[in-house]
């Protein structure tokens, strides 16, 4: 109700100045249009999202918004289009050292679309990701070696967990 009083509100602010400014009725006909427009779009996106980029004329392109646990880790990402309609959304589980331990990838009807297991050393480097689908059968993994010179190496594994060269 308050979002729709908003709207309202906007909408005649707007054109109040838009007449108050003496355009001509074509202008104005076309101001009218785009303030119902502008402000119809904004009020589709949901409460705290913001935008993830934005057009050379300010427009956002689409908008992203965060759930976060009591230690303020994010523990879902919602993307929504430039429109605010939901696209998708990943969950973050971590692990007892507060590294991402899984992301579980959603729709926009909130059903899992695929997930990936990731392992750390002890320092928190990544040392082996594993990429599932909806249910859960390993698709790929890739395990990265840290060696003592700083150099690493990255080994692809198939669903078999054969090489990939």
């Amino acid at each position: 109700m308050k979002r729709i009083i908003s709207l309202l509100l906007a909408v005649m602010l707007i054109l109040s100045v838009a007449a108050m400014t003496g355009c001509n009725k074509k202008t104005e006909k076309k101001a009218d249009t785009d303030t119902v427009s502008s402000a119809l779009s904004a009020a589709s996106v949901p409460e705290g999202a913001v935008p993830i980029a934005t057009t050379a004329e300010g427009k956002a392109t689409g908008y992203t918004k965060f759930d976060k646990d009591e230690k303020d880790r994010v523990v879902r990402n919602y993307t929504y289009d430039s429109l605010g309609k939901l696209q998708g959304s990943i969950g973050y589980e971590y692990d007892d050292n507060g590294f991402v331990s899984k992301e579980i990838h959603y729709d926009a009807q909130g059903q899992v679309t695929s997930q990936i297991v990731l392992e750390h050393n002890e320092n928190g480097f990544e040392t082996k990701r594993t990429t599932m689908d909806a249910q859960g059968k390993v698709q790929s993994s890739v395990v990265t070696t840290y060696h003592e010179d700083g150099t690493t190496t990255r080994t692809k594994f198939d669903a078999n967990g054969k090489e990939i060269k």
